[in-house]
């Protein structure tokens, strides 16, 4: 992932103040999602990317295809973004913002990688164990990704921590132990 603008953090951050106070984390997250997902076109991030179409970005911002489901109060937001030339930050602005609202919301994110598919119980397991005994499992948002090259056991990073305890990762610390 490249390295996240510090001027879209800026943006989450007055978004989460707003999100925190009305408690409106999910409605913020779904409508500027909506949005990043619509930007994701290429000729939708290269018209707003480009300088000379300032008007027709305010028109797309109030286009009914663009605003459907959305909140006032979210459609205010982006024409503040595009008043500012900052409309193409958006999707990591979510990013930050999704970052925000888990740390106050006390959701922890963690990938996790197997060498066979998890089935229903074993996730519930790993959560469980993750949130430990004072922790809440539902607070415990897990992705899963399939690695049989890990042989077993399971990879789980979470943040900057990774915490290898695959049959490789054993296997190569016996090898350098032998060796």
């Amino acid at each position: 992932m490249a390295r996240r603008s510090l001027a879209a953090k800026r943006f989450a951050e007055a978004v989460s103040s707003i999100a925190a106070r009305t408690g409106s984390w999910d409605a913020w997250l779904s409508d500027l999602t909506q949005v990043a997902d619509a930007m994701a076109d290429p000729l939708i991030r290269a018209t707003l990317a480009n300088p000379d179409q300032a008007v027709n970005v305010s028109h797309f911002i109030d286009s009914k295809a663009m605003t459907e489901g959305l909140r006032p109060e979210t459609i205010r937001f982006l024409h503040v973004m595009a008043s500012r030339r900052a409309l193409d930050l958006l999707p990591d602005a979510v990013e930050w913002l999704r970052e925000i609202s888990d740390r106050a919301r006390g959701v922890r994110r963690v990938v996790v990688t197997s060498a066979v598919p998890l089935d229903l119980a074993q996730q519930r397991q790993v959560q469980t164990h993750l949130a430990g005994e004072s922790g809440n499992p539902e607070r415990v948002v897990l992705s899963l990704l399939v690695d049989p090259g890990i042989i077993g056991g399971l990879v789980i990073r979470e943040g900057d921590q990774i915490r290898d305890r695959s049959v490789r990762a054993r296997l190569e610390t016996l090898r350098e132990r032998m060796a």
